[in-house]
This record gives C-alpha cells, sequence and structure tokens, in this order.
C-alpha cells in the first residue's frame, strides 16, 4: 500500500459518488463485466490490486473515469469508447492511463486525441474511427476543473472548478476532497454541519474562511444555513 501513497486511493462506492454514478456502474468501467457467459475488458487499466476483497482506484483511474462518463453524456456509444481506448493505447504505448492526459477533446461525433500542430492549428487524430488526422475544434471536457502537469498528465482535480477551494490531490490526504489551503477534509466540515454548527463555528473550529466552509458543504451536497 505504501508505494500507491501517493497516487490517491479510492474505492468503487467512493468513485460512484465522485462521479455521481452507481457503484455497479463504476466496477463495469473499471473492471469489465461479463454478459451472456462473455467477458468484456474495461477501457482502463488498474493499478491496484484488490486487497481482502476490496477493489481500489487510483486518482488517473477516478479521472479516466471520469473523462469516460463525458464521453457517454455527450451520446458516444460505450463500443466507441471501448475503441477509442484501444486505438489510444496503440498511438500512445508509453502510457498506462491516457484518458488521464490533457491532449483528449471529444465531441458528439467522435473522440479524438491532439498530437501537435500543423499550419498553425491543432492536429486531432479520430481515434473513436479509424485514426485518421482531423484538423478540428471540440469540446474538452472538464478542462476548468482539472489541472495537469507539465507532461499534459492529471494532477489535480477542483470538483467546484479552480476558482474554488475545494480539490483532490493525489499527494494529500489520499486523494479524499479537501479544502486546499489549510487541508481539511470535506466530509469532516459536513459531519459538523449536520450536527448542527454554524458557518462561523466551523469555520473558527479549524481556522479556515467562511467561503471554505460553505464551498465543502456545497460540494458535499449540504446546506449551508
Amino acid at each position: 500500500m505504501v508505494k500507491f501513497a501517493r497516487t490517491g486511493l479510492y474505492t468503487v462506492p467512493d468513485v460512484g459518488r465522485l462521479l455521481g454514478q452507481r457503484p455497479s456502474t463504476i466496477r463495469r468501467w473499471a473492471f469489465g463485466y461479463t454478459r451472456r457467459g462473455k467477458f468484456y475488458e474495461a477501457p482502463i487499466h488498474t493499478d491496484v490490486p484488490e486487497i481482502e476483497g476490496v477493489q481500489l482506484l487510483t486518482f488517473l483511474e477516478l479521472v479516466e473515469l471520469m473523462f469516460i462518463k463525458g464521453f457517454l453524456e455527450v451520446g458516444l456509444s460505450w463500443t466507441k469508447v471501448r475503441r477509442a481506448a484501444l486505438t489510444a493505447a496503440r498511438l500512445l504505448d508509453a502510457e498506462r492511463h491516457p484518458f488521464a492526459m490533457k491532449k483528449w477533446f471529444v465531441d458528439p461525433a467522435g473522440i479524438y486525441l491532439k498530437l501537435g500542430k500543423q499550419h498553425g492549428e491543432d492536429i486531432l487524430v479520430e481515434v473513436a474511427g479509424d485514426a485518421q488526422v482531423a484538423i478540428e475544434v471540440a469540446l474538452e471536457p472538464y478542462l476548468h476543473q482539472i489541472e495537469f502537469d507539465v507532461t499534459g498528465i492529471a494532477l489535480r482535480w477542483y470538483p467546484l472548478g479552480v476558482d474554488r477551494p475545494v480539490v483532490l490531490d493525489p499527494r494529500r490526504a489520499l486523494g479524499a476532497p479537501i479544502v486546499e489551503a489549510a487541508g481539511v477534509p470535506t466530509d469532516a466540515i459536513a459531519e459538523m454541519r449536520r450536527a448542527g454548527d454554524s458557518v462561523a463555528s466551523i469555520a473558527a473550529w479549524f481556522g479556515i474562511e467562511e467561503f471554505e466552509v460553505v464551498a465543502a458543504l456545497e460540494f458535499e451536497g449540504v446546506a449551508p444555513q
């Protein structure tokens, strides 16, 4: 477990709560499923072995599942997402988690991977189709929430947006949602509010600002008043 300490660790129910999906859906997306006696592989690779019957996912795998959710929500079929994953793995054979890369773009017609520029325009490879080069503007989902490192790999996730103080950072608190500056877990703030503490008293208890408490409560789905 020590070697995964800075990767972020999440149970399947954790990821389901974060992405607003049923655990059974997350399990199918992350680990594959069997239908009519045939096993269908998942479109992502998982790094953490099952521990005492518990399946765990890393931060990068959480981001990949977030992107898969986005692909499906804009009308792309599961078959197309699977095909995109296989093509991306082939194009980016050095990357174990290609769906966690900044290079991804998506629109309702297909999935694209940004490879560079040609004559000043982005070169996008349609990995959901025949991997033919296309020059076209596409929607990059969740870009206003995810911060990437210099290599283009997802670094941290701001689920309320990068201008809000709630963050999931795999290098802090095992990737659990926290108030960024002080590192206070959002679920601890929500627990105090459910117990009847006011926003002001919670802020004073943790030594944080009231707007940070409000943001944590918003993320946890708890009314501030």
